[in-house]
């Protein structure tokens, strides 16, 4: 079952990034320097289909599993300054706590217009193991085909992520009506990654995904279309590709991989506002992922198969609730 929480680790960034948790904000005197707490306490529920399933040694054969949990608590203190009536500069830390892991960031951006948006952000987390029944951050070893799960707060993975996004307001060339408040958000990112406890060219993870000393992007764009309803605010659809920028980056044990694959993800999700303080979202993942000489392996054996073509298929459908405070 290694296969299941690590997907909803990933699901989870989705949605801390999409969710409005504000609890506490206050303006300064001057009307152009603002700043704003934030706080959330998050539960997640989660459906999982065969297909991510199907190399877990428990429910390889389970048509699909459901569980829901408490995920975790999120903070972050934004900031914001007007510099004349074109540039607004913003600052955010941010302290997230959940099930996997911790996790610190800090991010510095640039915005014009409100419309164009350049920043930088570094982070620096470390993850918890839950022993042989999910590893979330350890270094892999091709040869025993399994990652050597390193201590909480004994190792960290870091880095630096570039960012740019645009918003394009699409409501400004559409009839006016409650039902063509549409935009759209196209965005793009280098991130730079490493692991204190891995060597160039080890694949390492610290919470979900698996990663190496190097560099990764990610790139796409989301259509958020704000509906008249008080209790459903709005739908998104979200669509990314994302993978490593060098091959080199990785041991030569991991060609048969593939290691640049380009991985393509569709995200529809709906918002869902119960009152100021509730408030969730409701999600699928599509994805085309490897596809590889073996339909059936052993969990955490991914990254030694071979890689003979793509695949498309539902990840998982999730619905999360945020309490603010």
């Amino acid at each position: 079952m290694a296969k299941v929480f690590p997907i909803c680790a990933i699901f989870a960034s989705v949605v801390l990034a999409n969710t409005d948790s504000s609890a506490m904000e206050a303006s300064a005197p001057d009307t152009s320097f603002r700043v704003k707490m934030e706080h959330s306490l998050m539960f997640i529920g989660t459906i999982l289909p065969h297909r991510s399933l199907r190399n877990s040694e428990s429910l390889h054969d389970w048509p699909f599993f459901a569980f829901a949990s408490p995920l975790g608590w999120n903070s972050s203190l934004k900031m914001e300054k007007d510099v004349g009536s074109l540039v607004t500069v913003k600052g955010m830390t941010g302290l997230g706590l959940t099930l996997f892991g911790v996790g610190f960031r800090a991010d510095a951006t640039v915005a014009l217009l409100r419309l164009l948006e350049l920043g930088v952000e570094g982070s620096v987390g470390s993850a918890v193991n839950f022993g042989s029944y999910a590893t979330f951050m350890g270094v892999y070893d091709p040869d025993k085909q399994e990652f050597s799960p390193d201590l909480f707060l004994t190792e960290f993975s870091y880095g630096v992520k570039y960012h740019a996004g645009m918003t394009l307001p699409l409501m400004l060339v559409l009839p006016k009506s409650e039902w063509t408040r549409i935009l759209l958000r196209p965005t793009a990112e280098l991130t730079y990654s490493a692991y204190t406890g891995a060597e160039d060219g080890e694949v390492w993870k610290a919470g979900s995904g698996n990663y190496v000393n190097g560099f990764h992007y990610r790139w796409g764009g989301t259509l958020m279309y704000m509906l008249p309803f008080k209790h459903v605010p709005m739908a998104m659809f979200a669509a990314n590709v994302s993978g490593f920028l060098h091959e080199s980056d990785f041991d030569a044990v991991y060609e048969p991989y593939d290691p640049t694959f380009k991985t393509i993800t569709l995200t529809p999700m709906l918002s869902i506002k119960f009152d100021d303080k509730w408030g969730g979202m409701l999600m699928g993942n599509f994805s085309r992922d490897r596809k590889y000489r073996h339909y059936h392996f052993e969990s955490g054996t991914e990254l030694s198969q071979e890689r003979i073509g793509t695949e498309w298929g539902l990840k998982a459908v999730m619905m999360t609730l945020s309490r603010k405070f």
